[in-house]
């Protein structure tokens, strides 16, 4: 089974599909993690990008990936898609919990195996918060735009408590 997971910074879109990965042992794939660089956090090449993408589904025929970028998960053919949009306010709250959590990253060289979402999250600003709070939005505007033609089977989640019903839909499907 191919698994999408979609929505905005902070929904919860990486628990989910550790979640997944670990009680249906799928490959799990980070959109993030072939879009940017460890090191800075930079984009890599869009070429690149895709390249990284079409070599993962090449390998896997079942996966859950998750992700934000649009430009990459309408590349990809899943089985069912998981609309993680939740409330801005509650979005919010998550990302910013996640410049306090982080706070020990400060100061010292990140361990290469760690997401590259820590870079983002090693100082706290109220800069930082607003433009994530801004870049939630956008997404949550391309989402809305993506899922407004698709035909793919879709399940809403907004959190945990909604983990059992996602799991009781990937059982009937496979």
């Amino acid at each position: 089974m191919k698994i999408l997971i979609i929505g905005p910074l902070g929904a919860g879109k990486s628990s989910l599909a550790y979640a997944i990965n670990k009680k249906y042992k799928l490959p799990r794939l980070n959109l993030d993690e072939i879009c940017r660089r460890p090191a800075d956090g930079s984009y890599y090449p869009r070429e690149e990008q895709f390249a990284k993408l079409d070599s993962f589904l090449q390998k896997h025929s079942d996966w859950v990936a998750e992700g934000c970028q649009r430009y990459l998960y309408e590349k990809m053919t899943p089985d069912l898609i998981v609309d993680m949009r939740i409330n801005r306010l509650v979005a919010m709250w998550r990302f910013t919990l996640r410049f306090i959590k982080a706070k020990k990253l400060i100061g010292k060289e990140i361990d290469k195996d760690l997401p590259v979402q820590a870079y983002h999250y090693r100082k706290i600003t109220f800069t930082k918060i607003r433009d994530y709070d801004v870049t939630g939005q956008e997404i949550n505007a391309e989402i809305k735009e993506f899922m407004k033609d698709n035909k793919i089977k879709t399940i809403k989640c907004k959190g945990y408590k909604d983990y059992p019903k996602v799991f009781a839909e990937i059982e009937k499907e496979k």
